[in-house]
């Protein structure tokens, strides 16, 4: 159950973080049943970050029994655009109690070469499970 809050902030960049990426378009959604409804739509400032988002999440209690019952984090995903970059999804962001959470994004640049290298210039990631989470 969903009963305290997290915070997550995105940032964008490229270069290899020597740039941030303005104007980027970020969607959030939650990726499990107690947090499917979840959706937010925010944009990056001229620092490529989004404003902070509060999101629901278990309370912190679950996280301090050595093997809780409940799961101690809540999970979503992000897709991330913006104009002249490939698009990137990531899945599997996980949020906790009390935590304010940073998600570094790194935009790949479109290109004739890796635009036809990547199907639909779209890039997908899947954030491990963690098995020190559970």
């Amino acid at each position: 159950m969903l009963e305290s809050q997290g915070t997550l902030r995105i940032r964008t960049y490229t270069a290899g973080g020597a740039l941030p990426v303005s104007g980027a378009l970020v969607r959030i959604t939650g990726a499990e049943e107690d947090n499917r409804f979840v959706a937010y739509t925010l944009t990056t400032d001229r620092d490529g970050l989004t404003p902070v988002i509060i999101l629901p999440a278990p309370a912190a209690n679950y996280s301090l029994a050595p093997d809780p019952a409940e799961q101690a984090y809540s999970v979503y995903d992000a897709e991330i655009s913006a104009t002249g970059y490939m698009t990137k999804r990531i899945n599997g962001l996980t949020v906790f109690s009390g935590v304010d959470s940073v998600q570094l994004v790194n935009l790949i640049p479109v290109s004739d070469y890796n635009i036809n290298q990547i199907p639909r210039g779209n890039i997908n990631t899947t954030i491990p499970e963690n098995e020190d989470l559970n």
